[in-house]
């Protein structure tokens, strides 16, 4: 708009010119003058070439206006134009997201070592449809469909492999589930999804759970441990035979309730199918920058599974990033002659910015399981993580390296050896 009124200036000036110019030939016209022919000559040649860059500047006047016209017609275009995937209905809001996970894993069982491309089992492929409508301000229904897909999942990889497994390379249903909240009666969800009790072992504050959790079987999960002196001999026991968190119920097609938040307190329950049923309760706050989260529950499998188990875990996180974490569970197997399964955790974290990528963080875990799979066995797990975040990029770069350590009653094994490197990238 500047440019414009500079040119209306320059008419004016130009017009201003233009009476000057009259008034003089008049003047030349009445007084007698031995040189007004010529005087009159060159005024009439300037006021041809001065009407010659008046229609010019109207030109690109126009052309001016025409363009301010049509830029505005096209940013209207652009403010109207709806997103390009939409819900099926207007007062709905659909969201889509997910992550994909990738990694170069590493596994050797004392006989033989391998390297696999493989999808991290800690925080897999993924994605998820979330339709959420809002009916007034307290009144929200939605709706959760989120479907894995594993290729050669770190949860799957044998040592011996040729190939890459094709047991997870399909979709693999987690969460297909509805739901009704409101703001103070709290919220009912049906379907598919998490019970009340998944996760109440896993709280954890330390910024590495792209990699490292207390849910650490998935990565080579399906490894055996070999036995000692021999020529590769497996056991025939492997490390999800002995190694698990016992997380509850986990997800399964269920009725779940879960109450409003209190003071960072909030109460869970619901009834699975095959009329099991599970009580958790989970509280989480921040005091003068200081990070709590504690989670605790109850089962009872015994219709399916014939067991009943329960349990906890906790997490506290300094203001300076230092974080420590840990978690127990036990379960009653109700059979004769078998003593009820523990397993107990304890992690040390700390995350801090060493970049202006995004924050680091590394940690170090143990972890212990007794008699799972069989009385008298005991299974040791350590590892050492890191994380690097990459904010503008929605990525996540990680590693870590842990072993395996068996006891079996009568047998000698070897130890398991675990690592890699990769990223976990979410959308």
């Amino acid at each position: 708009m500047t440019n414009l009124l500079k040119a209306k200036i320059s008419i004016r000036m130009r017009r201003a010119g233009l009476l000057l110019g009259a008034a003089a030939l008049s003047t030349a016209i009445l007084l007698p003058n031995p040189a007004a022919a010529d005087d009159i000559s060159d005024l009439k040649a300037e006021n041809v070439a001065l009407k010659d860059q008046i229609e010019s500047l109207a030109r690109d006047l126009q052309k001016l206006r025409d363009a301010v016209h049509q830029n505005g017609q096209a940013v209207a275009v652009v403010k109207a134009a709806k997103p390009a995937v939409t819900s099926g209905k207007d007062n709905t809001k659909l969201a889509i997201s997910g992550q994909l996970s990738r990694m170069v894993f590493y596994a050797d069982d004392g006989d033989q070592a391998r390297w696999f491309q493989a999808d991290n089992d800690a925080a897999s492929t993924r994605m998820r449809f979330v339709g959420t409508t809002k009916m007034d301000e307290d009144w929200t229904a939605g709706s959760n469909i989120e479907v894995q897909f594993a290729s050669n999942s770190t949860a799957n990889v044998t040592i011996d492999q040729n190939t890459a497994t094709i047991a997870s390379n399909s979709f693999t249903e987690r969460k297909l589930e509805l739901w009704f909240s409101n703001k103070n009666l709290g919220t009912l969800s049906l379907g598919q999804g998490s019970s009340a009790s998944d996760g109440t072992v896993e709280e954890d504050l330390s910024g590495t759970g792209a990699i490292s959790s207390s849910g650490y079987s998935g990565l080579g999960s399906a490894l055996a441990f070999r036995l000692s002196g021999t020529q590769g001999t497996t056991s025939g026991v492997t490390v999800g035979d002995m190694f698990s968190t016992q997380d509850g119920l986990s997800r399964d097609d269920r009725i779940r309730y879960d109450s409003p938040t209190f003071s960072g307190t909030k109460l869970s329950t619901s009834w699975v199918d095959g009329d099991e049923w599970d009580i958790a309760a989970r509280y989480g706050r921040e005091f003068d920058g200081t990070e709590i989260a504690l989670a605790a529950s109850y089962w009872d499998a015994s219709p399916t599974s014939q067991k009943t188990g329960y349990g906890l875990s906790a997490s506290i996180k300094a203001p300076f990033g230092t974080s420590l974490s840990g978690s127990y569970s036990s379960e009653d197997l109700e059979a004769t002659g078998r003593d009820d399964e523990e397993f107990w955790y304890v992690k040390l974290g700390h995350d801090f910015d060493v970049t202006d990528l995004g924050g680091s963080a590394v940690s170090i875990d143990y972890s212990e399981t007794e008699d799972q799979g069989a009385t008298g066995r005991k299974g040791t797990f350590y590892s050492l993580a890191a994380t690097q975040s990459i904010t503008n990029l929605s990525t996540e770069l990680f590693a870590i390296v842990g072993v395996y350590e068996a006891d079996i009653p009568a047998v000698q094994t070897e130890d398991i050896t675990i690592g890699g490197f990769g990223a976990l990238v979410k959308f």
